[in-house]
């Protein structure tokens, strides 16, 4: 996804947001508030880490190493074990991690939620949505500063592979792969009640993520990378954003918008 198919998608999103919420002005500046605090808070979050977190991180560095060592075995691997059926679900796959589906879903979530006076799916909406931007906004930065080549142009694994800057060298990391691994954790968290939720959302992220590979779009470190960019913000999202409560106005005339941390 490029970074005017994101800022279309955005502004779409965020004007249906302004539409449903335009009466609940308090609610809806926190919420946007949000963002850049929570902005703020990722990057604060390395200075106080404890040496789990710093086991955890090193951990995921070595694991992207590793992978881009092997990438381009990995990738002779996928393509020459592809079948039919691999290509059915890969095909498939990929479709939860399309931006101009997502994002109109998202936000007919939270329309939906609120006509339905349904607190859960419009919180769910709304905290995607965050999750979604700030997850993209990483994703798209590092593509354009790493300048690095997909599989399928045949020109190496390296970064900065080429003459100056170029949006077409976009391979790292895996847009599809962030998208995906954004919403994941939003859902299992939301509906944690329900026990098929979790298995269900991360196993659909995951054979997103392998998809990529699959279909020769992006390297192995690409989707990893990725998935570990759009998982650590949706952590983010849930740990630090205004929560959404509807509830009935005292005069019995509708709902209201109620808000907490």
């Amino acid at each position: 996804m490029s970074w005017a198919s994101l800022k279309h998608l955005v502004i779409a999103a965020l004007l249906l947001l302004c539409g449903t919420l335009s009466a609940e002005a308090t609610y809806l500046s926190q919420y946007l508030k949000s963002y850049p605090e929570s902005a703020i808070i990722g990057f604060e979050q390395p200075l106080h880490w404890q040496e789990q977190e710093w086991l955890t991180a090193s951990g995921l560095l070595i694991g992207i190493g590793a992978l881009y060592l092997a990438d381009e075995d990995i990738r002779d691997f996928a393509q020459e074990n592809k079948s039919p059926a691999s290509k059915n679900i890969a095909a498939a796959a990929k479709q939860f991690g399309e931006g101009k589906y997502v994002v109109p879903a998202i936000g007919l979530s939270i329309l939906g939620g609120y006509l339905a006076g349904s607190e859960k799916t419009m919180d769910t909406g709304l905290l995607s949505l965050k999750s979604f931007v700030l997850s993209q906004c990483v994703t798209q930065s590092l593509k354009l500063a790493t300048q690095r080549q997909r599989p399928s142009a045949n020109a190496g694994k390296e970064f900065w592979n080429g003459e100056g800057i170029s949006n077409k060298r976009d391979s790292f990391p895996s847009g599809h792969s962030t998208i995906v691994w954004s919403l994941a954790p939003i859902l299992a968290a939301q509906y944690d009640q329900q026990k098929w939720v979790a298995p269900t959302v991360y196993s659909i992220a995951a054979l997103t993520s392998i998809s990529r590979v699959h279909d020769n779009n992006h390297w192995s470190s690409d989707a990893f990378t990725g998935a570990v960019i759009g998982y650590f913000s949706a952590r983010l999202v849930l740990g630090s954003t205004p929560r959404l409560q509807l509830s009935a106005m005292p005069d019995g005339t509708g709902i209201g918008l109620s808000y907490n941390f």
